[in-house]
């Protein structure tokens, strides 16, 4: 087998199969049901609670479990556009409404 090596202007992404977990959690409607949930603590209107669980669950599809993993594809267009998300949170802010979804 021959390989071909070209120079392309395009994008290449290792993380091109979130395209596809961006979707089916999209048909799942998880966001809407978790931005409709009321955690105990007041948090900040930024980020939504569908966008950290979504990109929680695009660092674990990558096998990513560490809330500092996050940080960078906070600029990351492709993964934004795969996850559906408006924002990214940083890997404080991930942690923490993690940690208190587990208290709620």
């Amino acid at each position: 087998m021959k390989f071909e090596i070209a120079r392309t202007k395009e994008v290449l992404t290792p993380i091109s199969g979130l395209a596809c977990v961006g979707t089916l959690v999209d048909k799942t409607n998880l966001k809407t049901w978790l931005n409709k949930v009321k955690l105990h603590k007041p948090c900040g209107p930024d980020i939504k609670n569908g966008d950290i669980a979504t990109s929680y669950i695009g660092l674990l599809c990558q096998g990513k479990n560490d809330f500092d993993d996050i940080d960078p594809f906070r600029n990351d267009k492709f993964f934004i556009m795969s996850m559906k998300n408006k924002n990214i949170p940083s890997s404080p802010t991930l942690r923490q409404r993690m940690d208190m979804t587990g208290n709620s």
